[in-house]
C-alpha cells in the first residue's frame, strides 16, 4: 500500500514549515469544522522528504486534502483531491526520455479550468470546493450546477456514498484563463478513493454516459513521440494529462497554450520574470520547454532567484509571526488601538494586520504584497542579489 497522509502528519508539515510552505485553514460549517491544507513555493524535494528525520511522510496530497469533523470533535471522514504530479521534464522522474519506457494507459484532454471536488458533512450536507478554498465564485457555481443538474447529483452523491471524492474541471466564458467556453460546464475527471488512495480516471469508468454529463476526452496515441508531435503544432487546447499502466501521471502543454499565456524561454533569465511566475504558480509552465542538460545554465538561474524568493518569504513570514504573537501577548491583550499606535511604523506591519484579521485570506495578500515588491526588474534585482 502506498503512503497515506494522515491528519496528524499533515499538522507536522505545517508545523516544520512554520505554516507556510505547507499550511492549513479552518472553517465552521454550522456546528462542523472542516480542516483542508494547501502548500506554497515547494520544490520536488519539498513533496518527496518534507521532513528531514522521517522518510515515511510525503507532500504529495497536501494541496487541498480536507477533513472533516463530527460536531464531537471525532474526525468524520477524510477528503483527497488530485496527488501532485509534474510536467513533462519538469523532474528527473518526467524527462521524456525516461517516460518512452512507460506503457501509456490513458491520455485525456487539460481543461483550462478550475479543478472541483465534492464533500460531504456529517449530516449529509455536499458542499464543493477548490484547491484552495470553499467560498469563490468557482465552488459556489459548482454548487449550483450540482443543484440543477440531476446527472452532475447522481454521480457526486454516487461517488460520496461509496468512499471516493468525485472530481470535476470547471469551465465557463467567465472562468476563463486561456482557452474560451461558451457555457458553464463541469466535465467529470475522475475519482479519488479516500481509504486507499488510488485514482480513477473518466477512462476508467465506462459508464459515465448513461448520466448526461460532460467528461473529459480521451485520446488515442500510439507513442509518446506522437503526442510530442502533437504538444507542438495543436492550437485551441492547454494540453493534455498522460497516464501510465503504473499509475504515474504527468502533464502536457501545447506549444500554443504555452506561448499564449504569456510565458518565453528568453524571459528565463530576468529575476522579475521568475518571481512573478513562481509566486503564481506558472513557473512550471515556463520550464516546460527547457531541457535540464542543453539548458543546465537556465535551471540554475531559475534555482537561485527560488531561493532568493524563499529566503524572503520565511524573513516576511517571520517578523510578520513576531507582529501577530505581540497583538496576542498579555502586555497588549488584543487591544488593538494601542497596538496599532505602537507598531504601524513597524515593517510587515499591514500583512501582520491580515494575519490576525483573517488568516485564512493572508497567503493571498502576501502573495500580492511580493509580487508588487518585484514587479521591476531593477527591484527583482535588489531582491535576489540580497535573499540568495
Amino acid at each position: 500500500m502506498t503512503y497515506q497522509l494522515t491528519y496528524e502528519d499533515a499538522l507536522k508539515l505545517c508545523e516544520a514549515y512554520k505554516n507556510f510552505n505547507f499550511y492549513k485553514t479552518e472553517h465552521m460549517f454550522g456546528n462542523y469544522k472542516v480542516v483542508t491544507f494547501n502548500y506554497f513555493l515547494c520544490d520536488y524535494k519539498n513533496f518527496i522528504k518534507p521532513l528531514e528525520n522521517d522518510s515515511t511522510i510525503n507532500g504529495l496530497d497536501m494541496r487541498g486534502v480536507t477533513f472533516v469533523f463530527n460536531e464531537d470533535g471525532t474526525l468524520y471522514k477524510r477528503f483527497l483531491m488530485l496527488k501532485k504530479f509534474f510536467n513533462v521534464n519538469q523532474i528527473e522522474e518526467t524527462q521524456l526520455s525516461l517516460l518512452k519506457n512507460k506503457k501509456i494507459k490513458y491520455v485525456t484532454v487539460k481543461e483550462d479550468g478550475s479543478l472541483i471536488a465534492f464533500m460531504q458533512l456529517p449530516n449529509g450536507q455536499v458542499f464543493a470546493k477548490t484547491q484552495a478554498g470553499f467560498t469563490n465564485e468557482q465552488s459556489t457555481n459548482a454548487m449550483q450546477l450540482y443543484n440543477h443538474q440531476t446527472g452532475v447529483k447522481l454521480i457526486v452523491d454516487y461517488a460520496l456514498e461509496v468512499g471516493m471524492t468525485p472530481l470535476f474541471e470547471y469551465v465557463s466564458y467567465d472562468n476563463r484563463v486561456v482557452l474560451k467556453y461558451v457555457t458553464k460546464e463541469l466535465r467529470f475527471i475522475g475519482v479519488r478513493d479516500n481509504k486507499y488512495d488510488e485514482y480513477f480516471s473518466a477512462a476508467d469508468i465506462k459508464n459515465i454516459q448513461i448520466y448526461g454529463v460532460p467528461y473529459v476526452k480521451t485520446i488515442e496515441f500510439k507513442s509518446l513521440d506522437e503526442i510530442d508531435e502533437m504538444m507542438k503544432t495543436t492550437t485551441d487546447m492547454e494540453g493534455v494529462v498522460v497516464e501510465f499502466d503504473d499509475g504515474q501521471l504527468v502533464k502536457w502543454k501545447t506549444l500554443w497554450y504555452w506561448n499564449l499565456h504569456g510565458i518565453r524561454t528568453v524571459n528565463i533569465f530576468r529575476e522579475d520574470f521568475v518571481i512573478a511566475n513562481y509566486l503564481t504558480e506558472k513557473l512550471d509552465d515556463a520550464m516546460q520547454e527547457l531541457n535540464m542538460t542543453d539548458d543546465a545554465d537556465a535551471f540554475k538561474f531559475v534555482d537561485k532567484v527560488k531561493v532568493a524568493v524563499t529566503n524572503w518569504s520565511n524573513h516576511i513570514e517571520e517578523k510578520v509571526n513576531i507582529l501577530a504573537a505581540e497583538y496576542n501577548s498579555a502586555f497588549y491583550f488584543k487591544n488593538w488601538a494601542k497596538y496599532a499606535t505602537d507598531k504601524h511604523k513597524a515593517p510587515y506591519f499591514g500583512l501582520a494586520r491580515k494575519k490576525i484579521e483573517n488568516p485564512n485570506e493572508y497567503i493571498k495578500y502576501k502573495i500580492g504584497y511580493m509580487l508588487n515588491a518585484a514587479k521591476h526588474l531593477y527591484d527583482a534585482k535588489h531582491i535576489v542579489e540580497k535573499w540568495q
